[in-house]
């Protein structure tokens, strides 16, 4: 075998530090800490080379080169790939750093350090390329252009890889923190705790986002620990000296460096927050949110027709729980879609108006009411329909038949205020859990929706899949209620807001809807699973809920709203105010800004599925879920889901990489090469 042919043998070795990580790259199953093990293990297996004895020119007897010569140049093309891949999920995270920088609300410190830690990453990223395509040309490369480019990997000058990779770690854990402050992750983690659009726009949680960053700079470190080691290799091939004190030197900072940087990444994710949901879209529409509708709902009626002795001898006042009982004179009873429920909690408002009904397709009744006082009910302007005028009147006997202003709860058959009540759970028998979760409504019915994909090794989930609700009708033959659905009520109309997260070493699995007393509560199933094998336990299974009730030692709390009016018609972002442990009660709209049409809080319906950085095609794990309401003083708000990342902090360590290199010195035959 040639020398220039053992040369180029000896480069492709180096390459083995990422063969045995082909498989996971190019299945995009990526474990930061198993592939630094592997890597070091590899480079010390690299150098065990220069322990074999061979003269330069009488020819090579390297066993191990020959025995792995055709499994080398077989992989060099799937290497390559892996790495290009790798790269691109790199350079996602580096568009991450950037979008972070360019919001116009961060400070400046936070901004700086995004993008110098975004070029160093690129510049790294770069180096690694380079490496790849003059191993890949490696036949037609002069041997001064290796050479260059190794002694570039080592070199002492600050801009050279070494010292690439001294700045990145010095943003993550700054050499003096009484001069220069905190670190970067620990910047983000307090400006995303502040600021909850940028977790929004990411779709990603801020633990989720630290997380993919320190997967970002320890692959970094591993791949610049890779390239001195193949520099050093490199340089010793072409007799340039020894350097088996300077591989060590080489392997003992980046030990040094990766165990403070894996400390401080795990010091950040013990504070940052995991749970993840959706602000308000750009644009309000069918696809974001959806009503529950004719639960308590403004209404005009006589209070001739509210008894059924159709007199008129009591106020609006005395009609607190009352009924239609027909239509005295076919008067403006006889223009409108008449109660078919129960009429509560009627009041006066004045004698004369002026009424603007709404379209026979919609939930509404009216677009607006105008009273001859002055005072106006919802947002008066043109009526597409005409107004009607509507006025009390006198009876003979001096009574006055005022029209009151109250609430109708309709019958059932006209509204659309059922929740669901079936579980909703992830194929645990095919090891999938749940990635993702929304509310739909499908036809009159409130359902929980989920996505879920197959968990695999080390806590990696592959691609997600939405898993439809199954649609039924509530009065379909054999579908009961308090079994397979819930009918809000007036007395029944209250939803506990909860945040709930599975027990360590667990992850979500399901999730229900069920009744405590007359509140509508939300429950998870936590389903235990082995971190580094990924096998689920079906058979531990456990539902996860907080059964604290407004009658415990520490009651539920209630989240009030104030005059609410459509959320949708909000001028300012809406952003969640409540709180674990609270509930808030489906209400009708306020009388001033909306006549009571409508029913709030609205139903956010937009999918909370987090976003992957590292694993584009994969899924995020999630150990729980809850609801919340997104809302501000003067707003209905939103209903919606969230759901909880998983927390990856007790699985961020370091291990140093194996450190018992062949020392040449040791061996007299050595011939270095000279050309």
């Amino acid at each position: 075998m040639s020398v220039r042919r053992l040369r180029s043998f000896r480069v492709l070795l180096v390459v083995l530090v990422f063969a045995n990580t082909s498989r996971a790259l190019v299945d995009e199953v990526l474990d930061v800490l198993k592939l630094g093990k592997e890597v070091g293990e590899e480079v010390l297996n690299s150098w065990d080379v220069f322990g074999k004895p061979f003269n330069a020119t009488g020819g090579v007897d390297l066993p191990v080169v020959r025995r792995r010569e055709r499994e080398i140049m077989a992989r060099l093309a799937v290497v390559s790939r892996s790495i290009e891949k790798l790269e691109i999920s790199v350079q996602k995270v580096g568009d991450i750093a950037l979008f972070l920088a360019k919001k116009g609300n961060k400070p400046t410190r936070l901004e700086l350090r995004l993008h110098e830690m975004s070029d160093l990453l690129n510049r790294v990223a770069w180096s690694n390329r380079q490496m790849r395509e003059y191993v890949g040309q490696q036949e037609n490369l002069e041997r001064s252009t290796l050479q260059d480019f190794a002694e570039w990997c080592v070199s002492h000058d600050p801009g050279a890889l070494p010292g690439l990779l001294e700045r990145v770690h010095a943003l993550v854990v700054p050499p003096h923190k009484n001069l220069l402050g905190r670190g970067l992750l620990q910047l983000i983690m307090d400006d995303l705790t502040e600021e909850d659009s940028d977790v929004c726009d990411l779709q990603m949680s801020p633990h989720q986002l630290i997380y993919d960053m320190y997967n970002t700079i320890a692959l970094t470190e591993i791949k610049g620990y890779a390239m001195m080691q193949f520099s050093w290799m490199l340089l010793r091939i072409y007799g340039r000296g020894n350097f088996t004190q300077e591989a060590s030197l080489t392997r003992q900072r980046y030990s040094e460096r990766t165990g403070q940087t894996a400390t401080a990444a795990r010091a950040a994710l013990a504070m940052s927050k995991r749970d993840l949901y959706r602000c308000d879209p750009p644009v309000h529409t069918s696809a974001t949110y959806a009503e529950v509708t004719r639960l308590l709902q403004g209404y005009v009626e006589n209070e001739v027709d509210m008894n059924g002795d159709a007199t008129c001898k009591e106020n609006c006042a005395f009609y607190t729980l009352t009924e239609n009982h027909g239509c005295y004179m076919e008067q403006f009873c006889y223009k409108q879609d008449k109660c078919r429920g129960r009429i509560i909690d009627c009041q006066y408002l004045d004698s004369d108006m002026w009424v603007c009904p709404a379209s026979r397709h919609s939930q509404r009744r009216y677009e607006w009411i105008e009273y001859e006082n002055g005072r106006t009910l919802g947002r008066v302007g043109s009526c597409r329909l005409g107004a009607t005028k509507v006025d009390s009147w006198w009876r003979w006997t001096l009574t006055h038949c005022s029209y009151c202003f109250c609430l109708c709860e309709d019958e059932a058959s006209v509204a659309e205020r059922f929740f669901s009540l079936r579980e909703v759970l992830a194929d645990i028998n095919e090891n999938k859990v749940v990635t993702g979760m929304r509310l739909v409504k499908l036809g009159k019915v409130f359902h929980i929706q989920i996505y879920q994909g197959k968990l695999v090794e080390r806590g990696f989930v592959e691609s997600s899949e939405e898993v439809l609700a199954q649609a039924f009708d509530p009065e379909q033959a054999g579908v009961l209620e308090g079994v397979d659905y819930h009918t809000l009520t007036y007395e029944r109309r209250a939803i506990d807001l909860d945040e709930l997260d599975s027990p360590s070493g667990h992850v979500l699995t399901g999730a229900r809807f069920r009744m405590i007393g007359a509140h509508l509560h939300f429950e998870i199933r936590a389903t235990p699973f082995n971190y580094t094998t990924g096998k689920l336990h079906p058979e531990k299974s456990q539902w996860i809920s907080n059964d604290n009730t407004e009658g415990s030692h520490t009651p539920r709390t209630r989240l009030e709203l104030y005059k609410p009016d459509l959320p949708t018609r909000s001028h300012a972002a809406l952003r969640i105010d409540s709180q674990h442990d609270q509930y808030i009660e489906f209400t009708h709209s306020d009388f001033d800004a909306d006549a009571a049409q409508s029913t709030v809080p609205f139903i956010d319906v937009q999918p909370v599925v987090p976003s992957k950085a590292l694993n584009t095609k994969g899924a995020t794990l999630l150990s729980g879920a809850g609801l919340y309401h997104r809302g501000a003083r003067g707003s209905g708000g939103f209903i919606g889901v969230k759901v909880i990342t998983y927390d990856y902090s007790k699985h961020v360590k370091a291990e140093p990489p194996p450190s018992e290199f062949v020392d040449e010195s040791e061996t007299t035959e050595f011939v270095p090469i000279v050309n």
